[in-house]
């Protein structure tokens, strides 16, 4: 036979049809497999088997089809009676698959394995076709799985009128219950009837997602794997508000076009479930990039759509957890991902965050907990202290970098207790804007008396993930009369090299219109100094613990003296901060380091205190020079 019109045979074939090549992934497929399973061809090509099944079959079918090896390669006898390659018999396989849709089918499968001979070596055929209904006679007897006989045939008579035995016509009412009924439906089996009872209690009824029940099923079997798997779990963002103002039926149309979205941001085998009201998760399995199916549904989410005639943005806060080698079950995997979405709720809803353990273990009813943390930002017991910046060159403070302070019964709570507590449970960002207003604010008198002096207000990884945080500090810039050049935001080394692509879009915004940007506690990570140019920079912050190497003046530190060129032949300023002694200060004014900061010239204080330390740091700075 001509092997073109063999592959024209194999493509009109009535029979889905698939070939799965070594490694099991789909090699082939025809056109009835296509409408069946309801893929277009390209998307099935080369993918996992397992794409087809359902979670519930996909067990079973692996071990179905690691029964089949290639045959021994023994030719068969010649003539009518040869029979089949050697090996029993195999009944077909019967599962569940799973249709581009996301619904299910119930199918019949055969499978057999290519000779060697054929250059297909490792290879299986599979046949596939929807499983036969399973009929129960009225005298009792065993259901069945035979189909009626072919018109025509020696058994069509009996076969006939054994189906017209086996139809009942439904009353009215019944023929209403069923939704396209036309009154005349097969008797369903118990089984069946248990199957389609199943099928329902798993489904959620508005959106056709799988429900709580379901996704538990399908994240305890996946555990069972050792695959990777990840769970988001999210929430719809002011969905009560979206009731009240656009109504029942218009928050339902949410939820449905937010279910629809979902699906469209995972892979056909991932499962998108609505657990109740508008909390939705996924289970990813086999994702080798969690984050990035999280910022896809973020990005999807944040498109307007016209719900109820109103256009809204239907934004969702998620938390996404990974499984580990700890991970017990699948309910503390949901634990940690709603742990993850708390925080990501207080961090100002509309994003996206990643468990830590640190979420599960912050104890929100003390002092240092988000309870009170939260209240302290309520009521406004954030301050700002300022610290100055000297420079030697010009003897003169040229910079106040502001620090977050939570007072607490007159008592001021310890920065790295509270701050931790502000990125775990999100606060980082409510109380980063306010710092940088009141910064800007307070510190704008002194700022109008040179256009080179400036702030600098350190800034959080957690608060760029925001993806309007660039125009929000513009905002405070120009609502507090600040130039932005006279704004510079410190943020540490792992903030640019685990930056996307957004956030470093954000930097470059920021830098655009002026605003200043520093690498804090420079040296203690992932930074060399030949990426230095690749950044959008315009300082590094030599970090205390080098500082804290000089101890005397006559240390041999060679380190310090490339850092500072490098950087500076770069075109970058270079402070120095944890300057604690008049040894450590002459040593890098020695070396021509722009600007030191320490408590040898000024601790933080209260804008109250700024020409109290400005006249701390400059006496300091006589002393260093009139020394040396």
């Amino acid at each position: 036979m001509d092997a073109a019109f063999a592959q024209l045979v194999l493509e009109h074939s009535p029979d889905a049809l698939v070939l799965l090549g070594p490694d099991w992934s789909v090699s082939f497929l025809n056109a009835a497999a296509e409408q069946l399973f309801g893929y277009p061809r390209a998307q099935l090509l080369g993918a996992d088997y397992s794409l087809l099944l359902a979670e519930s079959s996909r067990e079973a079918f692996h071990q179905f089809l690691s029964s089949f090896a290639a045959p021994a390669g023994t030719p068969r006898a010649a003539g009518p009676a040869a029979g089949p390659a050697a090996g029993p018999a195999r009944r077909p396989f019967t599962g569940v698959g799973r249709r581009g849709d996301a619904s299910e089918i119930p199918l019949e499968i055969t499978c057999a394995a290519l000779p060697p001979a054929s250059g297909g070596a490792g290879s299986v055929a599979v046949a596939v076709r929807p499983a036969p209904p399973r009929v129960a006679p009225h005298d009792g007897g065993a259901a069945t799985d035979t189909l009626p006989a072919a018109p025509g045939s020696p058994a069509a008579g009996t076969a006939g009128t054994t189906a017209t035995a086996r139809r009942r016509t439904f009353s009215a009412l019944e023929a209403d219950l069923v939704p396209g009924t036309t009154g005349v439906l097969p008797r369903l089996s118990p089984a069946e009837h248990d199957d389609q009872l199943k099928a329902a209690v798993l489904r959620d009824t508005l959106t056709g997602l799988p429900n709580g029940t379901l996704f538990n099923e399908r994240l305890a079997a996946a555990l069972r794997r050792p695959d990777p798997v990840d769970v988001l779990l999210l929430n719809v963002d002011d969905f009560k508000s979206y009731n009240d103002m656009l109504g029942r039926s218009a928050a339902d149309e949410l939820l449905v076009e937010v279910a629809s979205r979902l699906r469209n941001c995972v892979r056909p085998h991932d499962t998108v479930a609505r657990l109740g009201g508008d909390e939705f998760a996924v289970l990813l399995t086999e994702c080798l990039n969690a984050g990035a199916v999280a910022k896809r549904i973020s990005d999807s989410l944040y498109v307007p759509a016209r719900i109820g005639g109103s256009l809204v943005r239907p934004g969702v806060s998620m938390g996404l957890a990974a499984r580990t080698a700890a991970t017990q079950d699948g309910a503390e995997l949901l634990r940690q991902a709603d742990s993850a979405m708390s925080a990501a709720k207080a961090a100002g809803k509309n994003t996206w965050l990643e468990f830590r353990p640190e979420m599960l273990s912050v104890a929100v009813n003390t002092p240092q907990g988000e309870t009170g943390l939260r209240q302290a930002v309520e009521l406004g017991q954030i301050s700002v202290h300022y610290q100055p910046v000297v420079s030697p060159g010009l003897g003169a403070v040229v910079q106040f970098e502001a620090f977050a302070r939570w007072e607490r019964y007159g008592k001021l709570v310890p920065p790295n207790q509270f701050l931790p507590v502000a990125e775990q449970s999100g606060l980082i960002r409510e109380i980063g804007d306010e710092v940088m207003r009141r910064a800007c604010a307070e510190i704008r008198p002194w700022l109008a008396g040179d256009a080179a002096y400036s702030v600098a207000v350190n800034v959080s990884g957690l608060q760029f993930q925001h993806r309007d945080f660039a125009t929000d500090v513009l905002g405070i810039v120009a609502s507090t009369g600040v130039d932005p050049r006279q704004l510079m935001l410190e943020l540490t080394e792992s903030v640019f090299f685990d930056a996307d692509s957004d956030v470093l879009r954000q930097l470059a915004q920021l830098r655009e219109a002026g605003v200043r940007i520093a690498m804090d506690d420079f040296g203690t990570g992932y930074s060399t100094l030949g990426r230095l140019k690749e950044l959008p920079l315009d300082k590094v912050k030599i970090d205390r613990s080098f500082v804290a190497m000089i101890k005397t003046g006559k240390e041999h530190l060679p380190f310090f003296r490339t850092m500072i060129r490098a950087a500076q032949d770069l075109g970058l300023r270079v402070t120095a901060e944890g300057i604690e002694t008049p040894a450590q200060a002459k040593y890098l004014m020695d070396l021509g380091c722009d600007s030191l900061q320490g408590y040898l010239f000024a601790k933080p204080a209260p804008a109250s205190d700024l020409a109290g330390t400005m006249e701390s740091a400059l006496n300091a700075i006589d002393k260093v020079e009139a020394a040396g």
